[in-house]
């Protein structure tokens, strides 16, 4: 998981720098400062504000996919036999769920019946962990991490910060984030109206609930495969 750690570390400072860029623009709209024939109006503040909430859920989103890509690598280092029945759960949905219809749990155990018999003990390859229907937020994070029976190790801050509802409807913070974000991304709000509704200093504070609520998970993660937790049996 270092890798996706670095990753996290990066895209962290990047969006710090974008959001300096964007208090930068926001203090030449106060002092009216007009470049060129360019004015600095508010509704490019706007503009800007969007485009860091795409942002942000973009390193959910990303960080995310690449945590669960480094637990399929990994967990095929270990024979199939000795996997617990949440991993090879899992096994099996990424083999035969296309993604778009629903497996049923009594499906789903005639497909472990099969699989145990298939399974000669041999190594197998890579796979992809799936997540959830719909978009990544705190929900689909932790239903993930109960199917492969990862334990989620969150600071009280970190927990406390992230699981709060105090955005739009008693969301979460990660739910208001995708929310915005399919607006945006769907059409329903522009960018000039994705974010009209917060300063850049409440950018700020979402970023602060959800970027290191990404970093524990990532650890947790870590944690999860360094001590073998998805082994039934120690090999």
């Amino acid at each position: 998981m270092n890798e996706v750690l670095s990753y996290l570390n990066e895209r962290v400072e990047e969006f710090h720098s974008h959001l300096s860029i964007a208090r930068m623009l926001e203090l030449r709209v106060d002092e009216g400062i007009v470049d060129g024939n360019i004015r600095v109006e508010v509704r490019h503040v706007n503009t800007v504000k969007s485009g860091l909430l795409i942002h942000l859920y973009n390193i959910v989103e990303a960080v995310t996919s690449r945590t669960l890509r480094e637990v399929g690598e990994a967990v095929v280092t270990e024979k199939p036999n000795l996997w617990t029945e949440k991993l090879l759960s899992e096994w099996i949905r990424s083999a035969v769920w296309n993604g778009e219809d629903r497996i049923g749990d009594q499906a789903m155990r005639r497909l472990m019946q099969v699989s145990s018999n298939l399974a000669s003990g041999e190594l197998l390859q890579a796979f992809l962990i799936k997540g959830e229907p719909g978009s990544w937020n705190d929900d689909a994070i932790k239903k993930v991490a109960v199917r492969l029976g990862c334990c989620l190790s969150l600071s009280r801050e970190v927990s406390r910060a992230a699981y709060e509802r105090k955005y739009r409807n008693e969301t979460t913070a990660l739910q208001y984030l995708a929310s915005k974000r399919n607006a945006i991304a769907h059409g329903s709000s522009t960018f000039e109206e994705g974010a009209n509704d917060l300063s850049i200093e409440e950018l700020e504070e979402l970023s602060e609930r959800i970027l290191p609520y990404l970093k524990e998970i990532t650890e947790s993660y870590q944690n999860f495969l360094v001590n073998k937790e998805y082994l039934a049996i120690v090999a």
